[in-house]
């Protein structure tokens, strides 16, 4: 949060919000749900959906397949790698205090990340042929830019080029399917309060 949001106490909004209104998905039944097999959730977070439903739409196979999620925040990290585990990928989480991240990042068929850090995987950390999905969105000092910055993800992209089969670019890669997935949970939220099929 930023020092204007500080005084907000984030657990006490999530509980008082309305399960069916949670179209984030950030509910603490919503991701306890996600968490539990047999479960569903009424909303699955925005990015991390976004995420399965890109590898899905490009026909990335995630069974049985080694992923690593760079990151474990409750908005993305987390649920993508519980996403990643009801596609049945055997998920690894590699965050600030995983020792050599690189040698277990390099061992995954799809790496999803989101670390909070510009061009951090780089492109002796990834597997010939992984697909990479990068969260990350920063703005970098760029005098040659018409806004004076370029927007850069948590992967160094020309490096990732040269090793990955896909890779997500930034900006326009999760960025959008981020927006999808909330505009889809909204419908549904609205569809379900109105018992619309």
């Amino acid at each position: 949060m930023s020092g204007t949001e500080q005084h907000l106490d984030e657990g006490k909004i999530l509980d008082v919000l309305s399960l069916e209104k949670d179209v984030d998905g950030f509910h603490p039944l919503n991701m306890g749900n996600l968490a539990m097999r047999g479960r569903e959730p009424l909303f699955i977070p925005c990015t991390p959906k976004g995420c399965i439903e890109l590898l899905l739409g490009s026909g990335v196979d995630i069974i049985g397949k080694k992923a690593v999620v760079i990151g474990r925040s409750n908005i993305v990290g987390l649920p993508a790698s519980l996403l990643l585990q009801r596609h049945h990928a055997t998920v690894s989480t590699v965050h600030a205090l995983t020792k050599n991240p690189e040698q277990i990042t390099r061992e995954a068929d799809v790496v999803v990340t989101a670390a909070g850090i510009p061009n951090l995987v780089r492109g002796n950390w990834l597997k010939p042929g992984a697909v990479v999905i990068d969260v990350g969105t920063y703005p970098i000092e760029d005098s040659s830019s018409e806004h004076g910055y370029r927007l850069v993800g948590d992967v160094c992209y020309e490096e990732a080029m040269m090793v990955a089969s896909a890779i997500t670019p930034v900006p326009g890669g999760v960025g959008p399917m981020t927006i999808a997935m909330l505009l889809l949970n909204t419908l549904n939220s609205a569809k379900r309060a109105f018992n619309f099929t």
